[in-house]
């Protein structure tokens, strides 16, 4: 059978949780998922965010789930991404167009949820203080949500975002700058310049794993394919600084985004803690050494240090040498000097990086080498080069 061919992309406006900070709303919800379960939009937005109906069937601030979901075919030639890929609509693709305001959605479709949105909830429902579902929440926003991805990319090469005042989006924000090789007036003129952005940097900003969806999907997008909004009008930039400014601040809880005296900038070495290393490279250019194999130590030390890693990237090196030495069923007198060996064998080989190092409280017991200067230390297994 001959793939449909894609002459045109649409975005959905851009809305995530309605306050930067509540980036919990996402992975809250989705621990709610049930196993085997597809949802209607209805029961997405009244079983899993728990919003109240209002008297014409639609839920209150229906606009936070908006871009939950992943894609649909709203034309002979356009495909529209609606989100961040946590939903895939499992109703047979086509123009399922009924009028313009349910926009090519049936209220009995079915949406079942993407293994990356069960991984966010489960990561949530074990630890709801936790990092992982952090880092697994940024993850879906580095590879599915093309503005995100963008400034990503340019704030991880020569380029920093620049507020009139310092701080997290802070002043007027419409006077936002991005300041690089070529400077762009982020949101002025209601974000003429952001649009541009996407314009210049289509492929990078819809990225290889929408292409992968669209594929896997029966669709083919055509060499010279154009970017649009949901209708056929350019994406909308109504409220993108604060949109922009929610998503990022995933990122910005991380420290991979940071500011500096020149601006905000990403810090690749935290992207590299943080994200899986196929996005890195992706995105950023960074280039790992081999990416260690879960099943094996290196992949199990990998494992635990994102676990145990704290918002700064430190990690105690006494809970580590524990956590290692039983997983690796090693007494536990000799965990400490067994993790010191391996981790010297890593540093020896250029499978481990040690970032920095923290003298730390002396409750924290002994550091690593046996080394009190050592008790929080900054790993990295994949090194980037």
């Amino acid at each position: 059978m001959t793939a449909v061919l894609i002459n045109r992309l649409g975005l959905n406006k851009l809305f995530l949780w309605s306050e930067a900070t509540r980036f919990q709303t996402y992975p809250q919800a989705l621990a709610r998922l049930q196993p085997g379960r597809a949802y209607t939009r209805q029961q997405i937005a009244e079983e899993l965010f728990g919003l109240a109906a209002k008297g014409d069937g639609r839920q209150r601030r229906e606009s936070q789930i908006n871009n939950l979901f992943g894609m649909v075919q709203v034309g002979h030639d356009k495909l529209l991404l609606k989100g961040i890929n946590l939903f895939q609509r499992i109703t047979p693709h086509g123009v399922h167009r009924i009028n313009r305001a349910n926009l090519w959605e049936q209220v009995d479709d079915k949406w079942e949820p993407t293994q990356s949105a069960q991984a966010i909830g489960i990561a949530y429902d074990r630890d709801p203080n936790g990092l992982r579902w952090r880092q697994l929440l940024a993850e879906q926003l580095a590879r599915y949500e093309p503005r995100t991805r963008v400034l990503l990319h340019l704030l991880g090469q020569n380029y920093h975002l620049r507020f009139a005042e310092a701080g997290y989006f802070t002043g007027n924000t419409f006077l936002a700058q991005i300041v690089g090789p070529q400077n762009y007036s982020l949101f002025a003129e209601q974000g003429a310049a952001f649009n541009q952005l996407l314009y210049e940097r289509l492929p990078l900003a819809i990225g290889p794993w929408w292409i992968a969806q669209i594929s896997a999907a029966g669709f083919d997008v055509a060499p010279n394919y154009v970017l649009q909004g949901a209708m056929n009008r350019p994406p909308s930039t109504n409220y993108i600084n604060s949109a922009l400014k929610t998503a990022l601040y995933v990122f910005h809880d991380l420290h991979i985004l940071q500011e500096t005296e020149a601006g905000w900038r990403v810090d690749p070495e935290a992207f590299a803690r943080h994200i899986h290393p196929e996005v890195g490279q992706e995105l950023l250019g960074l280039y790992y050494a081999a990416a260690p194999d879960p099943d094996d130590e290196w992949g199990q030390l990998a494992h635990l240090i994102a676990q145990l890693t704290d918002e700064q990237g430190f990690v105690a090196a006494a809970m580590l040498a524990d956590k290692w030495g039983a997983l690796q069923d090693i007494p536990p007198a000799q965990r400490a000097a067994s993790l010191d060996a391996f981790i010297r064998q890593g540093i020896f080989t250029g499978r481990v990086d040690i970032l920095d190092q923290h003298l730390g409280q002396p409750r924290l017991g002994r550091g690593l080498f046996d080394d009190d200067n050592l008790r929080l230390v900054k790993l990295r297994i994949l090194t980037a080069v």
